[in-house]
C-alpha cells in the first residue's frame, strides 16, 4: 500500500481526505472525495453521448481529487489542522516531482483509486456485518412472520400484537431472556405494518417492565390502537386521558 494514514484509520476510511505529498523542501496537497452514493452519469448527458461515456470508465468519477494535481501547501501543521478541523483523513502519498505535472496528476489519480478501494472494502464489510446481525438473520422465523404480517388486515395485526404482548409478559415473569428478545423482535416486525401513531415501541417498553402499574399502561396502549383502527375518536380521547393520568402518577 502506497498511502500512509497520518490521521484516520485505513480500516475505516471516512470517504473524504486531505492527500498530501512531499515536494522538494515543502508540501503539496489535494482534497479527495469518494461519493457515498452510486451515480450513473450517463443519465445526465445527451443520449447521443451516453454509450461513449459508459465506455470511458466513468465509474472512476465516483471518486475524485480537486485540484487534480497537488498544490503547494503552507506547512505540514496547516494540513494537520485542516484535516482535524474538518474531520478528514490525512494521508501521505509519498514524494512527487515539483516540475513533472503529468507524473503528479497520475500519482494523484492512482492514489484516489486506492483510497476509493479502501472505502469500498469498508462498505462491503459493514454491509455484511449488518446483514449477519439483522433480526431476520438472527431469527430466520422472522422472515416467515414478516410475510404473514404483510398479508394480514390491520385488525388481524392488532390481534397478533395483543398475543405477542401476552407472550412478552409471560417471558418477563419467567424470567426467560431468550423468549423476551424473541417476542420483542416479533413485535418490532409487526410494527412495520402498523401506522406510526400506534406507538408500538411504547407497548414493547411497557410490556418489558416488571412494574405492576405498567400492566395497566400496556392495556391502555392496546386500547388506544383499537380506537385508532375503529376511528373511534371520542373513545380515543378518553383513553388518551387515562394514559396521561397514569403516566403523570409515575414518580
Amino acid at each position: 500500500m502506497s498511502l500512509t494514514f497520518d490521521q484516520g484509520n485505513q480500516d475505516r476510511p471516512r470517504g473524504h481526505a486531505v492527500l498530501y505529498y512531499r515536494s522538494g523542501v515543502g508540501y503539496a496537497a489535494t482534497y479527495v472525495v469518494v461519493l457515498p452514493i452510486d451515480v450513473d452519469l450517463a443519465k445526465y448527458v445527451p443520449p447521443v453521448f451516453a454509450n461513449q461515456i459508459k465506455m470511458s470508465g466513468m465509474e472512476e468519477f465516483a471518486a475524485f481529487a480537486m485540484p487534480p494535481m497537488p498544490e503547494s501547501a503552507t506547512s505540514y501543521e496547516f494540513l494537520q489542522e485542516l484535516a482535524y478541523r474538518r474531520s478528514d483523513d490525512l494521508i501521505c502519498g509519498g514524494e512527487v516531482s515539483e516540475n513533472d505535472f503529468m507524473e503528479s496528476a497520475q500519482r494523484v489519480n492512482d492514489d484516489v483509486q486506492e483510497y476509493a478501494q479502501l472505502c469500498r472494502q469498508t462498505n462491503a464489510t459493514s454491509a455484511a456485518i449488518g446483514e449477519a446481525h439483522s433480526p431476520e438473520a438472527l431469527n430466520p422465523d422472522l422472515a416467515v412472520h414478516d410475510v404473514m404480517y404483510s398479508l394480514m388486515s390491520e385488525k388481524d395485526r392488532l390481534h397478533e400484537l395483543a398475543k405477542l404482548v401476552g407472550k412478552l409478559k409471560f417471558a418477563v415473569e419467567g424470567p426467560d431472556q431468550a423468549l423476551v428478545d424473541e417476542a420483542a423482535l416479533e413485535m418490532q416486525a409487526i410494527a412495520k405494518y402498523l401506522p406510526d401513531n400506534y406507538n408500538v415501541t411504547q407497548i414493547i417498553e411497557s410490556s418489558r417492565s416488571v412494574d405492576p402499574e405498567n400492566s395497566s399502561l400496556t392495556q391502555l396502549y392496546m386500547e388506544r390502537c383499537y380506537k385508532l383502527a375503529d376511528a373511534d375518536y371520542a373513545g380515543l380521547a378518553n383513553v388518551e386521558q387515562a394514559i396521561k393520568e397514569l403516566t403523570q402518577e409515575e414518580p
